[in-house]
């Protein structure tokens, strides 16, 4: 076993296993000293930089030449850093995988011991144990004090959708969810494979990354029709924002749902979203919109001030509009995009945080609030924003 950290990048690390393969010598004044040790590691990726030819022959082995320890009174001593083992302690072992191996728990002394031994090898049928006792397979007592401590969510705070799912299957609703993706493309795989998103009616996607005027097939989702505005086509006046790569809108909605596409709206130039209309299962219209940090707030009001005024007109529709404004609605101080809305009529639904910065970014903004039978915010593990959601009654 190496006994010190010649390379650990290398993986020839203390603890580090395997055989002696060959004794590299050096013959002066007749007489013959040890130079080198080539060693058969166990770990066949350890060692890559250490692998010499030796003799002119190349081979598999992993060279070592002498350390230097510094002793007391100024001695130095030189030696390799290698020692007989057979076996090792617990303690040695800790974060390497293996095969196999035999552990034994006779000498098992301290809580968390038994774990890191027996967490060492690939597959149970690796594993041997000897000298069993399970007396000796046993925790901290701090650690399981703090784990009865710790406060249990229910069910309905991590999985709200699909709790409202369970308990409302006769219900005749619409679920609404927004999503800060930071990237589609990338994480397309991750929206297919959320455990909530498969209950929306409708999903609107803001920071899509998109690019080009097509959309690639890689990015259907099964049952749902994608319309999707790409920032380069968002600008008009800010073509510095246009340029810049990010961004972007996107709308899936279920098939069996019409839809009426608005991507543009007269007097809106600069501005991330996109529009859908539906007249069934409820008459509404939903946005889904993007404020990038770097954009000002005015011009951004002013462009947002058009698509109201646009939405108004649809006077017998609810309407929803959603998105990342990257406005903290938790910050103390002054909120314009909140303002404005309210100064329409439309209400904010979300309340707690939805980023992992505590932030409130997320907003969702309906007309009328008595329709929303429940909102809140969901779980992401890809994504510095959590999704958002809305479920809608309807009659």
């Amino acid at each position: 076993m190496i006994t010190r950290n010649l390379d650990v990048e290398d993986g020839i690390v203390n603890g580090c296993f395997g055989k002696i393969g060959n004794i590299v010598t050096k013959t002066k004044d007749g007489i013959a000293t040890v130079q080198m040790l080539g060693l058969q590691l166990d770990n066949p990726n350890a060692g890559q930089k250490h692998r010499k030819k030796v003799g002119g022959e190349e081979d598999v082995l992993v060279y070592i030449e002498r350390s230097e320890e510094n002793l007391r009174k100024g001695a130095v001593r030189r030696q390799f850093p290698i020692k007989l083992a057979y076996a090792c302690t617990a303690h040695k072992v800790q974060g390497m995988t293996m095969q196999s191996a035999v552990v034994s728990l006779k000498k098992i002394f301290e809580p968390g011991m038994a774990y890191v031994a027996l967490s060492r090898t690939t597959s149970l049928h690796g594993l041997h144990i000897t000298d069993f006792d399970d007396k000796k397979i046993y925790a901290d007592p701090e650690i399981t004090a703090s784990l009865q401590a710790m406060r249990r969510a229910p069910v309905e705070e991590i999985m709200p959708l699909l709790q409202h799912v369970r308990e409302n299957r006769q219900e005749h609703t619409l679920t609404i969810v927004h999503h800060n993706t930071e990237g589609l493309g990338p994480h397309i795989e991750d929206i297919r494979c959320h455990h909530e998103l498969q209950f929306a009616d409708i999903i609107c996607l803001t920071e899509t990354h998109l690019t080009g005027s097509c959309t690639s097939s890689d990015l259907q989702l099964e049952g749902y029709n994608l319309i999707t505005r790409n920032r380069h086509v968002s600008y008009s006046t800010h073509q510095e924002i246009g340029k810049k790569n990010g961004g972007g809108v996107a709308i899936y909605c279920k098939e069996h749902i019409p839809t009426q596409p608005r991507q543009y709206i007269q007097n809106v130039t600069d501005l991330e979203f996109v529009v859908i209309k539906i007249d069934s299962p409820i008459k509404a219209a939903i946005a889904a919109v993007y404020r990038p940090p770097q954009y000002s707030v005015d011009d951004f009001l002013t462009n947002l001030k058009g698509m109201l005024d646009y939405l108004d007109l649809a006077h017998d529709h609810l309407v929803i509009i959603c998105g990342d404004f990257n406005e903290d609605l938790l910050h103390t101080g002054k909120k314009p995009i909140l303002e404005l809305f309210q100064s329409r009529g439309y209400t904010q639904l979300i309340t707690t945080a939805t980023t992992e910065k505590h932030t409130l970014l997320d907003h969702i903004y309906i007309s009328n609030p008595d329709l929303c039978l429940q909102s809140g915010v969901l779980q992401s593990y890809h994504s510095y924003h959590n999704p958002v959601y809305c479920v809608l009654r309807f009659t």
